[in-house]
């Protein structure tokens, strides 16, 4: 079997800490070249991985024939360089979100859509085994109507000099552009239809840097299932990450499950009422509880990418749907500016 070739843009960061690995971990996989615009991080990753190393990706991406690329740069640079490969006629994986705004992301789709090259973003989360398991209960009515959905999501990031998240003209936003988008993904995703609506809170609560380190909001979806996000960069690595969804009939909730690996457990009760009770006297049924497989995440999306490429399967619907994320973000952002 032909091995897919992958070429990696910006080898540093989460490409070098989970990426890349996840790459080499498959056998039908080869990684066929890296870049990164820092000369010193490209050559020690070159000599890591050992595989020719660049600074300039067009450069590379005019040696080096391959099958997909990986980006994972700055948010502001996605748009150039995803429109980089796609002129070398690569199929491409952007680290999410898509772009720097809703207009970005709806011209990349267009534009791969005219070339039949295949686009994604990196909302690696929705391959968790538990996650999977969350939308199977929910599309099996196993706890009736959805009514609520709730995320806490975190992490500690103080004040870094250079950071490109804290910076608003490289990252486009903090918190809730890094955490809040997967939440926003996670919701559409698990329930299977759009944000319609948002009201949100943004703060620099903890840190001083341009982009918040709170973001918290509320969300509608287009058939009135109402949801709640709270996306920190000030709380500590700690505290467990939170998702839980709400029905008529029981709830799920997930613990420990948003981040990059597939950790963490899902409780699933299913408790539906005969009526009302005025005294109020709960019973308390037993949860039946799964937890996490300790699967890559990172090679699974990788997994189901290169597959849809070799399938020429390029029908852009998870480009589309990044989009539509990057446009509800869009919409949180602009009742603050």
């Amino acid at each position: 079997m032909k091995k897919f070739r992958w070429c990696v843009v910006g080898a540093g960061g989460i490409a070098d800490r989970r990426a890349i690995p996840a790459i080499m971990k498959e056998e039908n996989f080869a990684l066929a070249a890296i870049m990164d615009r820092t000369p010193a991080v490209a050559e020690r990753l070159g000599e890591k991985y050992g595989v020719k190393a660049y600074t300039d990706e067009e450069t590379m991406l005019k040696e080096t024939p391959c099958d997909g690329v990986y980006i994972a740069t700055p948010v502001a640079l996605h748009y150039p360089q995803a429109t980089a490969a796609l002129k070398y006629g690569c199929n491409v994986l952007v680290e999410k979100p898509l772009g720097m705004n809703r207009r970005e992301c709806d011209r990349l789709v267009a534009a791969f859509r005219r070339e039949n090259k295949l686009l994604d973003a990196g909302y690696m989360m929705k391959y968790h085994n538990l996650h999977i398991k969350a939308k199977n209960l929910l599309r099996g009515g196993k706890i009736g109507q959805v009514n609520t959905v709730r995320f806490f999501f975190s992490c500690w990031y103080p004040e870094i000099e250079g950071a490109w998240r804290q910076q608003r003209a490289l990252g486009g936003g903090g918190s809730v552009m890094d955490l809040g988008a997967h939440c926003i993904e996670l919701a559409e995703y698990l329930l299977g239809e759009e944000i319609a609506e948002t009201k949100s809170f943004l703060a620099n609560r903890t840190f001083s840097y341009e982009t918040e380190d709170t973001g918290v909001f509320l969300f509608r979806t287009k058939s009135g299932v109402i949801g709640s996000a709270e996306a920190s960069f000030n709380v500590p690595d700690g505290c467990e990450s939170r998702l839980e969804i709400y029905g008529t009939e029981g709830c799920v909730v997930c613990r420990g499950t948003l981040g990059q690996e597939e950790k963490g457990s899902l409780s699933y009760l299913r408790a539906p009422s005969a009526g009302y009770d005025a005294m109020q006297n709960r019973f308390k049924p037993k949860a039946k509880k799964y937890y996490g497989a300790g699967g890559d995440l990172y090679l699974k999306q990788f997994r189901d990418f290169a597959a849809r490429a070799a399938r020429g399967k390029n029908d852009l619907l998870s480009a589309e749907r990044a989009a539509q994320v990057q446009g509800v973000i869009d919409g949180i952002y602009a009742e603050k500016r």
